[in-house]
């Protein structure tokens, strides 16, 4: 076991024993030690904000930032408690599902999904609890360096059904789920490779994104949903939309015009919500 991987069982074991709203007050607070201790993503963050409200001042920025790190810790210390979910009388009160039923509705249709989504409110307990409502998620994560410390990631957030695919081995697999009518979850607002990017604007920047949701529609029929998790009072609201309307047009156009609509959904809620963002990534790392 990993020195990380032992820490993350450690800090877990405690968290399981916290009710919910304990859970994410202690992350909170971890979030705002993270931002006075870590200067390079803090930097990152004001910068960002700077960049896309640029009519802004600095005291509301660094607000923001400083409230989306607080977010961040949240977002981690709700997931070591989340397998208490389980055990809540009413799930529904911790994360409550926006228009489920345009969900349902597009599952319906015998061709899947793709629930087109990004790093905002808590991303992580949103696909956990997608099942108490019927609807377990396919999600595409990252396999980390740590082999202990991803195991252990993948069995909280598998916990209550949804399924966890190697992002980067999942186009098979993740045809194969819509071809049979599942739901699957894409994050698609962190900068992207170059290579395998498509640059769409965000914020009035053009940012490498990634065309994945664009590339399964196109090859598979299933609708695109956006969704966003949105912080509230006592946990989260999440709005899941009816599907987007395809332009059309030739592949390589669809595909640059659907990550571009996709974008603009995200710079929506984001505007309306800048706290709930992970703006200390580095969004625009790789350039035109």
């Amino acid at each position: 076991m990993s020195l990380a991987s032992f820490i993350v069982d450690r800090v877990a074991t405690r968290a399981q024993r916290w009710d919910f709203a304990t859970a994410g007050r202690r992350g909170a607070r971890l979030g705002h030690l993270l931002y006075r201790l870590d200067r390079r993503h803090r930097k990152v963050a004001l910068k960002n904000l700077a960049a896309a409200f640029p009519e802004s001042d600095e005291r509301w920025r660094e607000h923001v930032a400083r409230s989306s790190f607080a977010q961040a810790g949240r977002t981690i210390m709700e997931l070591l408690w989340s397998p208490n979910l389980t055990t809540v009388d009413d799930p529904t009160k911790i994360v409550r599902f926006e228009s489920l039923d345009n969900l349902r509705l597009a599952l319906d249709g015998g061709q899947g999904a793709i629930v087109a989504t990004a790093h905002a409110g808590n991303w992580e307990i949103t696909g956990i609890a997608a099942a108490h409502y019927g609807i377990p998620l396919i999600s595409l994560a990252r396999t980390l360096d740590d082999p202990a410390l991803d195991a252990r990631l993948v069995d909280l957030r598998t916990r209550t059904g949804q399924q966890v695919l190697p992002k980067q081995k999942a186009l098979r697999p993740t045809m194969r789920a819509l071809r049979a009518g599942k739901a699957v979850a894409l994050l698609t607002d962190q900068n992207t490779l170059r290579r395998e990017a498509v640059f769409v604007p965000y914020f009035g920047r053009l940012a490498a994104t990634t065309p994945a949701a664009a590339h399964l529609h196109l090859r598979t029929g299933a609708p695109i949903l956006n969704a966003f998790s949105i912080p509230e009072e006592g946990g989260y609201r999440v709005i899941i939309e009816p599907p987007m309307t395809i332009p059309d047009g030739p592949e390589d156009e669809a595909v640059t015009a659907i990550t571009a609509a996709v974008t603009a959904r995200i710079e929506h809620y984001v505007r309306e919500h800048p706290e709930a963002w992970l703006w200390m990534h580095d969004r625009w790392r790789e350039r035109p």
